[in-house]
């Protein structure tokens, strides 16, 4: 997609689990279950994404993520993966490093 100068990317960066419940409030599980099936606990599968905006000039990261400073208990709690999408694998995948970032 191009913004301006800019062209944009929604890049995955990682997945996790919240509550299904929590998540959706007073919508009836039936029906959020249909296209966000909950595991055992009743977590439902997100993912994170970041923006990356390029110009000529600049490559602009929104979001950073977030993060691998999760201890043992939260990273179970919230299954945390980082196994399928990495941010910087989805940079490689539209031909950025981490050092071209000229903005965060």
């Amino acid at each position: 997609m191009k913004i301006g100068k800019y062209s944009v990317y929604s890049l995955l960066s990682g997945g996790f689990k919240l509550d299904g419940g929590a998540m959706f409030g007073i919508i009836p599980k039936p029906l959020w279950s249909k296209s966000n099936p909950a595991d055992q606990l009743n977590r439902i599968s997100l993912v994170t994404r970041n923006l990356l905006l390029v110009s000529a000039s600049r490559k602009i990261l929104i979001d950073t993520g977030m993060g691998g400073k999760w201890n043992d208990r939260a990273k179970e709690i919230y299954e945390i993966d980082f196994t399928k999408n990495t941010l910087e694998h989805s940079l490689t995948e539209v031909g950025v490093v981490p050092s071209d970032i000229t903005d965060v």
